[in-house]
């Protein structure tokens, strides 16, 4: 019985095909800068830190390498980049068609909301997407936590602080490696957007409800 449905946020809650154009002009001439940060993130993938401030760290060095500048410059290029210019963005695209229905009505039916993210920054993208004032009951990161997708640790993380089992969490993402793997390592449920079963946000209603 699904108890709590956890949402990935960037490219779930929001369309990333609507935000990504827009972020490239907002990023405009810093697009190595946002080339190399996401490939390092992949690179990372799958591994637990110590906490977030080392998986951040060792972000920062990995690019700071192949940009031939300072960590501590990188590091704030990267914030920069993927926090501040892209809620930035979302301000202006909004969330994905139907997100703000489906979330009211799921916590109207007394389930338990909360977001994996791959990323920080999780409270100023659901502001800038319209959806801070929700009741979620957990927002977990993977720069708070200090891992990536597909580690299991966000999502027993998210399990734990919404007082549910794994078994009654149901992880809604747009990547089967990432939020799939991830989900179904920790022994929750998973639904990726963009499959038969789940083509859009409206058919996780029928998942829970049924």
């Amino acid at each position: 019985m699904i108890r709590a449905v956890s949402f990935d946020l960037d490219g779930t809650l929001y369309d990333d095909a609507r935000a990504r154009p827009r972020l490239l002009w907002a990023t405009f001439p810093r697009w190595r800068a946002l080339r190399v940060g996401r490939r390092a993130r992949e690179e990372l993938r799958g591994r637990d830190f110590a906490d977030g401030e080392a998986l951040l760290a060792a972000e920062a060095a990995l690019c700071a390498e192949r940009l031939e500048r300072p960590a501590d410059v990188v590091r704030a290029q990267l914030r920069d980049l993927f926090d501040v210019r892209l809620a930035s963005v979302l301000a202006r695209t909004g969330p994905r068609r139907g997100a703000r229905a489906l979330l009211v009505e799921l916590a109207g039916r007394g389930l338990a909301l909360a977001v994996v993210s791959d990323r920080g920054a999780v409270r100023e993208k659901l502001a800038a997407l319209g959806l801070l004032d929700l009741p979620w009951g957990a927002l977990v990161s993977a720069d708070g936590v200090g891992a990536l997708k597909p580690s299991p640790t966000l999502f027993r993380r998210a399990a734990t602080a919404l007082g549910v089992a794994p078994g009654e969490l149901l992880h809604v993402g747009d990547r089967d490696d990432t939020d799939g793997a991830g989900a179904r390592a920790a022994g929750c449920a998973a639904a990726i957007l963009g499959t038969t079963t789940l083509p859009t946000l409206d058919a996780v209603r029928r998942l829970v409800v049924s």
